[in-house]
């Protein structure tokens, strides 16, 4: 769908804006990085909408849980921790993989190295959790042969730019951008035996309901689909900040999914099981999730 005018010019404006503040912190040491994104935390205090959406989010989730100064401390919380990471995206492009793995922690790599090794299909779902895109790089980079199914932000200046910085790193990826292609490429890609990452955490117009945060939402069920199309084996993968520049990278599974005669009830349940250990993560650092920002509970 075409842009209007307007949109185009805001979205040129945007793009100049990231692009410069790329330039600025390539140039700056790796210490100057956490001012730089407190800076950045501040101005996008100052934005209402952005806050009002968050606190929708939160409200819906802890409901009265929390009181209004700690739902207020929260948000704080969240948009320095998630323009943190964005700054840091930066740093990452500046590092050679062997040097990048060094901030890295695994936990139960092999497990999902050793299905990958045997020219297993493996879906790999997670959220919008930590810092998730180096979280995808590491395990690539790590011999897993995983390429990851995303959406692309509507700016398109942006996404370029985004596109030509994974290239560079070597990191693979599917974009959503009509039905038939995404079937293509994700069913060729597993049929070889590689791994499938799908970030589910989301709003989906379609899919099925489950339960989150003690909430109806819709849910995606692509990953569910995938896997029971192809008989895949199902890992979690999700990342938590730990210090500094560091972070853990936890794998689970293989998950015990199920798979009877009927289908729908399958999606249903194994994007329930998926659901559940995404909320986990989100209770243990709700400020590292993403989609706070975005309209998760409708």
């Amino acid at each position: 769908m075409r842009r209007k005018k307007s949109q185009r010019i805001l979205d040129s404006v945007e793009y100049i804006f990231c692009y410069g503040l790329f330039i600025i912190l390539s140039m700056l040491p790796r210490d100057a990085y956490p001012r730089v994104a407190d800076v950045i935390c501040y101005l996008s205090c100052l934005s209402m909408s952005l806050k009002k959406k968050i606190r929708k989010n939160i409200i819906a989730a802890y409901g009265n849980s929390l009181s209004p100064r700690e739902r207020t401390l929260l948000i704080k919380r969240i948009l320095k921790k998630n323009i943190f990471f964005i700054t840091e995206f930066v740093l990452w492009t500046k590092l050679k993989p062997e040097d990048s793995l060094k901030l890295i922690e695994f936990r139960n790599l092999e497990s999902l190295k050793k299905v990958c090794e045997a020219k297993k299909p493996v879906v790999l779902i997670t959220g919008h959790i930590g810092n998730f895109s180096i979280m995808i790089a590491s395990l690539v980079y790590s011999g897993i042969p995983l390429t990851i199914l995303i959406r692309g932000t509507n700016n398109q200046y942006l996404e370029r730019f985004i596109d030509r910085k994974l290239r560079k790193k070597g990191i693979p990826e599917i974009k959503k951008t009509n039905t038939r292609d995404i079937i293509h490429q994700s069913s060729e890609w597993l049929r070889k035996g590689n791994a499938l990452c799908i970030l589910i955490d989301q709003h989906s117009g379609k899919g099925t309901k489950v339960e989150f945060f003690k909430k109806t939402v819709q849910a995606p069920t692509g990953a569910a689909v995938f896997a029971r199309k192809y008989d895949a084996c199902v890992f979690g993968a999700f990342i938590s900040h730990k210090q500094g520049f560091r972070h853990r990278i936890s794998i689970e599974g293989p998950y015990n999914t199920i798979k009877t005669n009927n289908a729908e009830y399958d999606f249903q349940v194994n994007t329930q099981l998926f659901y559940d250990r995404i909320e986990h993560y989100v209770r243990e650092s709700p400020e590292e999730w993403f989609t706070w920002l975005h309209r998760r509970f409708r």
